[in-house]
């Protein structure tokens, strides 16, 4: 039963990084006095889903005039504002921040594109422009649970879990060096960057995955 649960876990996130649908919403503008927490709680969605999809590394340092994309919604809402000042409650977390360096950089090189929005479509990870040919590391220890290139668009694809159900995706590969089923260790060679899939130049996508769902690479990043 646990195997088939675990089969089941992959090919859904193949099947959700293979997705590249239009992701519909609004962009609320953040008005003096408005938090992270009271948009998040106002318009019903999670507060660490907001911070990860608007690239907020700490929630607390929204500003007046700042545009907030807030995920399936049509339309805006008003949000009630505070007239003093707020410290940070507990609910108001600082999410993924608190996994600030559990993993090492994939490669090194310029992020030539960032987590979030683009336009309508969702960008689930980060674009790491490097040379072809260039090493890829495992950004921590865990299991090979996908290589292989039939994802659409993503080329040569490496998928790793890790502890805590977390899972790394390494995508456009010119070459993979691990099959599935292979233990990797933190720093272990395990692909070589490409352009293969839907990519114009030499270059590392890259995501994190808590379960099926993506959060932003930034937040485990050193």
């Amino acid at each position: 039963m646990r195997n088939l649960k675990a089969i089941a876990c992959v090919l859904s996130l193949v099947v959700l990084v293979s997705a590249c649908a239009p992701r519909r919403g609004v962009y609320h503008t953040v008005k003096k006095g408005e938090t992270l927490w009271r948009i998040s709680y106002r318009y019903g969605v999670d507060i660490e889903e907001l911070a990860e999809v608007n690239n907020i590394k700490d929630p607390s340092l929204i500003k007046a005039g700042q545009r907030i994309y807030i995920p399936l919604k049509k339309k805006t809402r008003r949000v009630k504002k505070s007239t003093t000042t707020v410290k940070r409650s507990t609910t108001e977390k600082r999410p993924a921040v608190a996994r600030k360096g559990r993993f090492i950089w994939p490669v090194r090189g310029k992020v030539i594109s960032g987590y979030g929005m683009r336009g309508d479509t969702m960008h689930k990870g980060i674009d790491i422009k490097a040379k072809e040919g260039t090493p890829i590391r495992a950004v921590d220890h865990g299991e090979v649970v996908y290589a292989d290139n039939n994802m659409r668009g993503y080329g040569n694809v490496i998928i790793i879990k890790h502890r805590d159900n977390i899972f790394t995706i390494y995508a456009h590969n010119r070459k993979n060096l691990v099959r599935k089923g292979d233990r990797v260790k933190r720093g272990q060679i395990i692909g070589l960057v490409g352009n293969t899939g839907n990519a114009t130049t030499a270059h590392l996508h890259f995501e994190v995955r808590d379960g099926s769902r993506a959060v932003n690479p930034f937040f485990f990043l050193p």
